[in-house]
């Protein structure tokens, strides 16, 4: 019974001792962008009903962030101010983050950045203000440039405030596309936002597949796995047909978060789509990147295969991180540490009852259920105060023949209708687990 109920406290509750955690990634990444979809307002193109009625609808979709555009490089700093304040107010009143964003052409990049950054200062009546700012940079990307324009935003804004850096796709096939320093972007922005925009006037884009590849080549552009990537979906004469499959493709590449560019507003049915948001993104996004960027900081997670987080991780690799993360900076989690050590120590001490351990199956996946079962039976082990033994020390038993002998672990490599587990699953769920593993 005690077994049973570690699973469901893992599986529906963050552990208290996880605030201390939280509160620093609070202090040193404030939220930014929050955790839901988001939509695209151009400065001439304020509701024309009260902003609150609006805002009301916004919330009843789900929608978490609004993005409005405050400025360009020909226009002054915060166009609409007296319209810009109220919509602030009935934004946040109903818990929506307000996002500016500029279109910088970077003829001067020290003109247009001083422009969000007025943008980032701008209070509304009641001393609200602006939750991010998002630089769109389309033209003269030129790495010189971009870092002088990046550099400034950074230095004035300081490096808690939230910045988003827009730009193409990478498989865009505009010619400056080919100029967009990635890594710079990576260095100076918190968040990389692709538009991804398959419904080209020249040419109809298959909206999963495009969406799919986008988020692979941004990864492997920036050079880390758990870069914050939002997709900017395409809502320019666009519908359900496409923004599905759209979703669909998030879902499956694991980005934090994602929106939709209307062309001048969005239809009734594109906010029905919005209100589809939850089917396919986790509610707690980037709570998942944070645990992700922590494990492979702190060493107790090996990067990914490809960098993509979203890749099925294997049961060995998983066996590695939770005995890393239980025994961070001891003998038992030494950095010379394999798979097959791992699921020894694991065995010895109870925590598998693993038979041997096969390559077959550490190499094999496993279904997030079976993850937090392992979990679950670790955390029993660490509260009965029994000592263990060094996961390099110990000789695997006796094979018997098959590889789980315990029946709550025999799920085996797949299970119909569940995807296996990935990265940002594993360090969600052993961050989670915390206060128990240690």
């Amino acid at each position: 019974m005690r077994f049973y109920k570690r699973i469901v406290g893992l599986a529906v509750a963050l552990s208290a001792t996880l605030a201390p955690y939280l509160m620093c990634q609070a202090a040193s990444s404030p939220e930014g962008l929050a955790d839901g979809p988001g939509i695209w307002m151009n400065m001439w193109n304020y509701p024309s009903v009260d902003y609150e009625v609006f805002c009301q609808g916004l919330h009843a979709k789900g929608v978490r962030n609004l993005f409005i555009q405050t400025s360009r490089s020909n226009t002054p700093a915060v166009a609409n101010p007296e319209k810009l304040g109220p919509l602030i107010d009935a934004c946040h009143k109903f818990k929506i983050h307000v996002i500016a964003w500029s279109f910088a052409e970077l003829a001067n990049p020290t003109v247009d950045a001083d422009k969000l950054i007025e943008a980032a200062r701008f209070s509304s009546p009641t001393g609200q203000h602006i939750d991010a700012v998002a630089a769109d940079l389309e033209k003269n990307l030129a790495a010189p440039k971009v870092e002088q324009y990046s550099k400034r935003l950074r230095q004035a804004l300081g490096a808690n405030y939230s910045i988003i850096a827009v730009v193409y796709s990478p498989l865009n096939l505009a010619p400056q596309v080919a100029t967009i320093p990635w890594k710079l972007l990576d260095h100076y922005y918190d968040v990389i936002a692709p538009m991804n925009y398959w419904n080209s006037k020249y040419k109809k884009l298959d909206a999963y597949e495009y969406t799919k590849a986008t988020i692979q080549k941004v990864r492997q552009l920036v050079g880390r796995p758990d870069v914050e990537i939002h997709i900017i979906g395409d809502a320019m004469g666009t519908n359900s047909s496409t923004i599905t499959p759209f979703f669909k493709a998030c879902q499956e590449g694991q980005v934090t978060s994602a929106s939709l560019y209307p062309n001048f507003k969005m239809t009734a049915e594109q906010m029905e789509c919005i209100g589809h948001y939850s089917e396919y993104f986790p509610v707690n996004s980037r709570f998942r990147l944070a645990a992700l960027r922590e494990m492979i900081r702190n060493g107790t997670l090996e990067s990914p295969a490809n960098l993509d987080p979203s890749t099925a991780m294997s049961r060995g690799d998983f066996y590695k991180l939770l005995v890393r993360h239980m025994y961070a900076g001891k003998p038992q989690a030494e950095a010379g540490m394999t798979a097959e050590t791992a699921a020894n120590f694991l065995d010895h001490n109870g925590i598998l009852r693993a038979a041997n351990a096969s390559p077959e199956g550490l190499s094999g996946t496993m279904p997030p259920n079976e993850a937090l079962r392992v979990v679950a039976s670790t955390v029993d082990f660490k509260a009965s105060g029994r000592k263990p033994q060094s996961a390099a020390a110990h000789q695997p038993r006796k094979p018997s023949g098959h590889w789980f002998s315990q029946p709550a672990f025999a799920e085996g490599n797949s299970t119909p209708n569940v995807k296996p587990l990935n990265y940002l699953d594993a360090a969600q769920i052993v961050l989670q687990a915390s206060s128990g593993l240690r």
